[in-house]
């Protein structure tokens, strides 16, 4: 007779515990979620930003070369990312170049 009380308070102490381990854990998980052109932005901002420390360190006649070299690599970069294609990349790219 004791052992079906004592099955059952465990059992209501168990629901309660992973009830507020739920709650508690969804709680810490709400992230912004970002959209498919903010990320966009985002990500042509840094490469305008990393683009112009790059050239304003550079001499006037090593800027062409410098310039070839971080588009090359923004171009590799973007190709491995899963979020653009072909189209989205030469845009972007295009947008870098002017």
């Amino acid at each position: 007779m004791d052992t079906p009380i004592l099955y059952s308070i465990s059992g209501i102490i168990v629901l309660f515990i992973v009830i507020i381990i739920t709650f508690q854990s969804s709680k810490k998980s709400k992230k912004s979620i970002k959209t498919k052109s903010q990320k966009r932005a985002e990500i042509l901002d840094a490469y305008r930003s990393e683009l112009k420390d790059a050239l304003s360190e550079s001499k006037e006649e090593n800027r062409v070369a410098v310039k070839t070299a971080l588009l090359k690599k923004f171009n590799q970069e973007l190709s491995m990312n899963i979020f653009f294609d072909k189209d989205e990349i030469k845009e972007i790219i295009y947008e870098l170049n002017k």
